[in-house]
C-alpha cells in the first residue's frame, strides 16, 4: 500500500469522514508546501504531550499548570450540585457556547450501541459512578443525542446509576424535546441548546 492509500485510510477513520472525502484530504496536503506539511506534522506530535484528561470530568483541557483538574470543575461560580453527562468534548464545548448550563460536567467518551455485549468498553463506567458519588449532587441531566444509540446509552447509564442515584436520592433529568430526532449535540444552535436544557424532564 502506498503513502497516499494509507494516509487515505486513515484519515477515512475520522468521524463523519468517508473515502472520498479523505482522499481529497490527502491531495489538499500535497498542495501544500513542506513548511506547512511541517508544522501540521509537528503540531500532531506536540497534541498529546500538551494535553491532558481531567480526572474530575474526564475532558481535554491544556496542560497550563500541574493541575490534573481543569478549570470548569475549579470554577467556585457553577453549580456543584448539577452535573451533565454527555458523550463527548464536541458535545461539551457547543453547549458551554451557548451559555444554557451553570453546573458541571462528565464526559462519557462515546455511546452505547444497541445490541452491543460489552457496554461497558465503549464509555467511562467506572469513572462515572464515581463522580457521581459527589456528596452534593442533586440532578444528573443526561444530554446525549436523540438517536437509537443515543437513547440506548440514556438507558444504560440510569440502569447503571439507578442504586447510586436512589440510595443518595438524586433526581435524573433529560434534555426537552426541542432537538430534532437523530441530531448530534455537538450542532445545535446556542438557543435551541437552552430550550432543550430549560425543558428538561
Amino acid at each position: 500500500m502506498n503513502t497516499i492509500n494509507k494516509l487515505t485510510e486513515i484519515f477515512s477513520k475520522f468521524p463523519g469522514i468517508g473515502p472520498r472525502q479523505s482522499k481529497r484530504f490527502v491531495y489538499f496536503l500535497l498542495t501544500r508546501n513542506n513548511g506547512s506539511l511541517e508544522e501540521l506534522s509537528k503540531l500532531i506530535l506536540e497534541l498529546k504531550k500538551e494535553v491532558t484528561v481531567c480526572e474530575s470530568c474526564q475532558r481535554f483541557f491544556p496542560k497550563t499548570s500541574q493541575s490534573k483538574i481543569c478549570d470548569v470543575c475549579t470554577d467556585k461560580n457553577r453549580e456543584n450540585g448539577m452535573l451533565m453527562v454527555v458523550e463527548r468534548d464536541a458535545d461539551f464545548e457547543n453547549i458551554e457556547k451557548s451559555g444554557a448550563f451553570g453546573g458541571k460536567y462528565f464526559i462519557l467518551g462515546g455511546k452505547v450501541p444497541i445490541l452491543e455485549k460489552n457496554p461497558e468498553q465503549k464509555i467511562r463506567v467506572t469513572e462515572l459512578k464515581e463522580r457521581v458519588q459527589d456528596k452534593n449532587l442533586k440532578e444528573i441531566v443526561l444530554a446525549l443525542s436523540v438517536s437509537p444509540d443515543g437513547e440506548n446509552t440514556e438507558k444504560y447509564v440510569r440502569e447503571l446509576l439507578s442504586p447510586i442515584v436512589e440510595k443518595k436520592k438524586i433526581k435524573i433529568s433529560t434534555l426537552g424535546r426541542g432537538l430534532s430526532t437523530g441530531i448530534e449535540l455537538e450542532y445545535p444552535d446556542s438557543e435551541t441548546l437552552k430550550n432543550a436544557f430549560k425543558n428538561r424532564t
